[in-house]
C-alpha cells in the first residue's frame, strides 16, 4: 500500500512538472515546438494563435498603438528632395525567415532589412498609420513591395510616392518609417533588395518594381490577419496575382515623354533666339561702339 502511495505521488509530481513546463513554455512563446530542419523554426504562418501570435495581444513589443512617434514629423519639412540622389542593392544572402512567437523580441542588424525572423500573421495589403518591420518583412517573403516614406518628407512628394504603389500592384504595403538612410526619404523594398532616393523618381521606381517584384520565396496573394494601423486596403490593378506590373504606369510615361519633348523643343526655340540676338549684339557693337546695348 505505501509502495502504491509512493508511485502515486510521484506520477503526481511528474505531471505537475511537465504542466509547469509547459505553462512556462507557454509564457515564453515556446509552445511550439522549434524544427531545426523547418526554413521557418516549426511554427505554421496564418495560423492565429494567442499564446503564440492572434495580432492583438503583445504587439506592443514591436509597436505601441497609442505611440505616434513612428509616423509623426517633428523637424519640419526635408529639403532633402531638391537634390536629387538615390542608391540600390541586394543581399547575396538572405537571413533564415524563422516565425518567432510573442513575446519575444526580433531585432535587425540593419535599419532596413529585406529579410529575416518576424511575425506568424503577415499584415492586409494596403496603407498603414504606421506598420512595424517585424509585420512587412513577411510580406516581402512573400513577394511584395514595402514602400517606406520619412514622415518629413514633402507633403506633395509623399502623394506621389502613394500614387506609385496604388497603380503599380495588388501586394504592397506602404508606411512612414524614420530609419533612413540620411539624405534619403523614400525607400522600395523587395526580398533581398533595397532602392532609396531623396525624392520620387518614376521611371526608377518603375523599373525596380518591374524586375524585382514578387521574387519572394513565397508568392501569397492572399491577405494575411494582421490589419492593425490600416488606413487604406490596397485595390486590384491588374488581378489578384498582379500578372500586369505597373500597367497604368505606360500611360503616365507616354504622357511624361510629351511633355519632356514639348520642353526640350522650347528649350531649343529659346536657345535658338538667344543666339540670334548675341550675334545681333555683337554685329551692332562693332559698328556702334559706342553705343551700350
Amino acid at each position: 500500500m505505501k509502495m502504491v502511495c509512493l508511485n502515486v505521488h510521484f506520477l503526481m509530481a511528474v505531471m505537475f512538472t511537465v504542466i509547469l513546463a509547459t505553462l512556462n513554455n507557454m509564457v515564453l512563446g515556446e509552445n511550439i515546438s522549434i524544427d531545426p530542419n523547418d526554413i521557418h523554426g516549426g511554427v505554421t504562418m496564418g495560423v492565429s494563435n494567442a499564446v503564440c501570435d492572434n495580432g492583438k495581444a503583445n504587439i506592443q513589443i514591436d509597436w505601441d498603438p497609442n505611440s505616434s512617434d513612428e509616423y509623426t514629423c517633428y523637424e519640419g519639412s526635408s529639403e532633402n528632395y531638391k537634390v536629387r540622389l538615390h542608391s540600390s542593392h541586394c543581399d547575396k544572402t538572405a537571413q533564415q525567415p524563422l516565425h518567432i512567437c510573442y513575446p519575444r523580441a526580433i531585432n535587425y542588424t540593419e535599419d532596413l532589412p529585406t529579410s529575416g525572423s518576424h511575425r506568424p500573421l503577415w499584415p492586409k495589403y494596403g496603407e498603414y498609420l504606421y506598420l512595424p518591420p517585424q509585420r512587412w518583412i513577411h510580406s516581402l517573403e512573400h513577394g511584395a513591395v514595402v514602400f517606406l516614406y520619412h514622415p518629413c518628407a514633402e507633403p506633395s512628394e509623399i502623394e506621389k510616392f502613394k500614387a506609385v504603389a496604388r497603380d503599380c500592384l495588388h501586394r504592397y504595403i506602404l508606411s512612414p518609417y524614420k530609419k533612413l538612410p540620411p539624405d534619403m526619404n523614400f525607400a522600395l523594398l523587395v526580398w533581398q533588395c533595397r532602392l532609396v532616393m531623396s525624392n520620387v523618381d518614376l521611371p526608377l521606381m518603375v523599373n525596380f518594381i518591374k524586375t524585382r517584384a514578387l521574387n519572394g520565396p513565397e508568392r501569397v496573394s492572399r491577405d494575411g490577419q494582421y490589419d492593425v494601423g490600416l488606413l487604406r486596403h490596397a485595390g486590384i490593378v491588374s488581378d489578384v496575382e498582379d500578372s500586369e506590373l505597373c500597367p497604368r504606369m505606360r500611360i503616365m510615361a507616354a504622357t511624361a515623354e510629351v511633355f519632356k519633348n514639348r520642353s526640350a523643343a522650347r528649350r531649343s526655340k529659346y536657345q535658338q533666339s538667344d543666339q540670334m540676338w548675341q550675334r545681333y549684339r555683337q554685329q551692332y557693337r562693332q559698328q556702334m561702339p559706342d553705343v551700350e546695348i
